[in-house]
Formats: C-alpha cells, sequence, structure tokens
C-alpha cells in the first residue's frame, strides 16, 4: 500500500489546522471567562525572541496553503498574499477556517504528481532552498507545521487555556 502526497498534505494540514481552529475557540472563551485580556494573549511569547501567539497563528496558516500551492507548482510571486492583518481570536479562527477551504480545494491528482518536482522557496534575505516535492513536504512542510501549531498551543496552555493532547490531536469525543 503506498500514500499519497495529496492525503499526507491534506490529511495532516486539515488536522493540524482544524485542531488550531479548535483551541483558539477555547482560548476566546477563556479570555471572556478568566482573562486576562485577549490582546494580552496574542501577544504572548515563549521568549523575547520568539514570534508571539497570533503571528505563530498567521504564519502557519500562510505557511499551509503556500505549501499547497508550491506542491502544485506554483511561484512563489504567483502566490495569493495573505496580510497579517487579525487581531482577535475571532479573526485568528476565521483566517485559519479560510485557509482549510483552500487546502482542501488543492486538486488531489496534481498534488501527487508533485514527488519529483523540483521546489524552491526563500528562507530568508537572499537564500533559497530547493528540493524535490516529497523532500519538501516531509522534511520542510510538516516539521514547520507542527512547529508553528505546536508553539500556538503551548503559548495558549501555559496561560491556563484547559487544552490537552486530544485538543492538540483534534480528537474530540
Amino acid at each position: 500500500m503506498s500514500i499519497s502526497i495529496s492525503r499526507i498534505y491534506k490529511d495532516t494540514t486539515q488536522q493540524a489546522l482544524g485542531a488550531l481552529a479548535a483551541i483558539l475557540e477555547k482560548a476566546r472563551d477563556h479570555a471572556a471567562k478568566n482573562g486576562p485580556a485577549e490582546s494580552d494573549m496574542l501577544e504572548q511569547r515563549l521568549i523575547e525572541d520568539m514570534h508571539p501567539m497570533i503571528w505563530q497563528v498567521q504564519m502557519i496558516s500562510e505557511f499551509a496553503v503556500r505549501g499547497g500551492a508550491r506542491l502544485t507548482g506554483k511561484q512563489t510571486e504567483d502566490m495569493i498574499d495573505m496580510p497579517f492583518a487579525e487581531d482577535s481570536f475571532d479573526d485568528l479562527i476565521a483566517r485559519v477556517q479560510k485557509c482549510l477551504a483552500m487546502v482542501g480545494d488543492y486538486d488531489d491528482a496534481v498534488l501527487d504528481g508533485a514527488a519529483e518536482t523540483e521546489i524552491t522557496m526563500p528562507i530568508g534575505p537572499d537564500q533559497e532552498l530547493t528540493m524535490p516535492g516529497t523532500n519538501y513536504l516531509l522534511s520542510f512542510y510538516l516539521p514547520n507545521l507542527f512547529f508553528h501549531v505546536t508553539t500556538a498551543y503551548d503559548l495558549l496552555r501555559m496561560q491556563g487555556v484547559e487544552i490537552g493532547k486530544r485538543d492538540f490531536l483534534n480528537f474530540r469525543g
């Protein structure tokens, strides 16, 4: 049995972003009931040189959409622009939901054809990284997806939001 790029990309991204949307809802409700202020929660950092919680969500939702675009052959300059304009949990939830829909819209056959496609992406000022689609998905995309979703989860958990492993895994029931 083989597993396809489309299943790895879509299923994993939809599970992770679905979980992220759900924990953001819990965080919004926590802030409304218990505090701290929503704006303070959104600006929380693990350490000063890391980006705040709001950026983690904005970045990974954009990254998820751009990851699919890269796997379908789009170049950076042809990708959708997703400004980081949100300033509330409701805005972030809407952004993640929009990105979830976009991830689901990518054509499975095109994604599945990306295994050997060379993907080039910027990784910093005047730096690029090129790798085959399978390597991009498994060695770059997925680790980044989990890193930023985990960071958002950790930032909310440390602020008292009652979330656990089931929330992170998006297992409800």
